[in-house]
């Protein structure tokens, strides 16, 4: 086995465990909606799968809350059935590393590949169809199954290479482009609610045996 097939073969297991990770247990708890907040970052706060969050407060998953009112925070072995553990996606020496596919991933969809937003984004990664569309035909090489968790790391995981090297290996540009969108941050910077997107994810990372 090459050097490079061992890194990969590393990293699918790294991240495979790192998607698994319980969070501690801990009471049902409610929780005042302050001004700024959303569905998405309450549940990063709490560590808690933002459709878990969603589902024990019976809303959709793209409410958009309300300051004010109150919602229960569910203990994350109680909000839902866990999903199975996610295999990690490929990266380079240079690229995304486990801890920040894995961050991105939370921050996305709390690693639930079964997600589909409004705007037709997929996965555990959240890829735009777009986006997958030309994942496939400049990174991957290959087709890639939308309904295969594997393949939708692997996409957002080669996205993310992709951003990392655009961006000089600057990872906070990256993850602005992940988000926002590459010309656009090149354009106009960062807005206000990708510099909180940026933030979450490096917070995140932490958790996920990041620095």
């Amino acid at each position: 086995m090459t050097s490079s097939r061992r890194g990969i073969a590393t990293a699918f297991a790294t991240v495979a465990m790192l998607c698994a990770a319980a969070s501690p247990a801990r009471a049902n708890v409610p929780h005042t909606i302050q001004p700024g907040e959303t569905l998405w970052s309450i549940a990063t706060a709490n560590g808690v799968a933002p459709s878990a969050l969603a589902a024990a407060n019976g809303l959709p998953a793209e409410t958009q809350v309300i300051a004010g009112t109150t919602i229960n925070i569910p203990a994350p072995g109680q909000a839902a059935p866990a999903a199975p553990a996610a295999p990690a996606a490929p990266q380079s020496s240079t690229g995304a590393s486990s801890s920040l596919v894995s961050a991105v991933g939370w921050q996305e969809s709390g690693h639930n590949n079964s997600m589909v937003s409004s705007a037709g984004a997929m996965g555990i990664m959240q890829v735009m169809p777009g986006t997958w569309d030309w994942v496939e035909q400049n990174l991957a090489g290959r087709q890639l199954d939308p309904a295969s968790r594997q393949d939708n790391l692997t996409a957002g995981t080669l996205y993310l290479n992709h951003l990392i090297a655009r961006a000089g290996g600057d990872e906070a540009t990256a993850i602005a482009g992940y988000y926002q969108g590459p010309e656009s941050v090149r354009r106009i910077g960062m807005l206000p609610e990708t510099q909180r997107y940026v933030a979450n994810v490096q917070a995140l990372r932490s958790r996920f045996g990041g620095q």
